[in-house]
């Protein structure tokens, strides 16, 4: 999984790293409050989730819940407010990695693009984000993996 909480906004730098929109108290509280200032990018719907380079997490009833490809999928397909035409921009530590699956396996199951995060996804305050290991400096990028084609 991703690195989790980190911080929040009573720590110096006030940035934390993607967790959960799907909690309302507990560890991911911080996260719901910073991703709410975040500038949604048009053409894409935000899935804010716990992150890592091969499954996300959530929590359900009070339990963390791992989620491969297929069950966000799933999870999303009977989300009455998800758009299906829309684009999907992970805002979850790491699911863009290169040597992980997650964001492209999303990709092709969705049969929409897919941007996701390199590493660690830090959201400040503010709303801006940082990808890298530390919130002061971008050392990671945003990576659009678009589904493949079956034949």
């Amino acid at each position: 999984m991703g690195a989790g909480y980190h911080g929040g906004f009573g720590s110096t730098h006030g940035a934390v790293a993607a967790a959960p929109t799907y909690v309302g108290r507990g560890e991911g509280e911080n996260l719901k409050y910073a991703a709410e200032k975040i500038k949604p990018e048009q053409g894409y719907t935000d899935v804010v989730v716990h992150g890592g380079k091969n499954d996300v997490s959530i929590l359900h009833n009070n339990e963390w819940v791992n989620l491969d490809h297929r069950r966000l999928t799933n999870l999303l397909k009977h989300d009455k407010d998800y758009n299906k035409t829309k684009s999907i921009r992970l805002i979850s530590c790491s699911t863009g990695a290169h040597d992980g699956s997650f964001a492209q396996n999303l990709a092709n199951k969705l049969g929409v693009p897919v941007k996701a995060p390199t590493d660690t996804l830090w959201v400040h305050p503010s709303g801006k984000m940082t990808i890298g290991s530390s919130p002061f400096k971008n050392t990671g990028k945003w990576i659009i993996y678009k589904p493949y084609k079956r034949k």
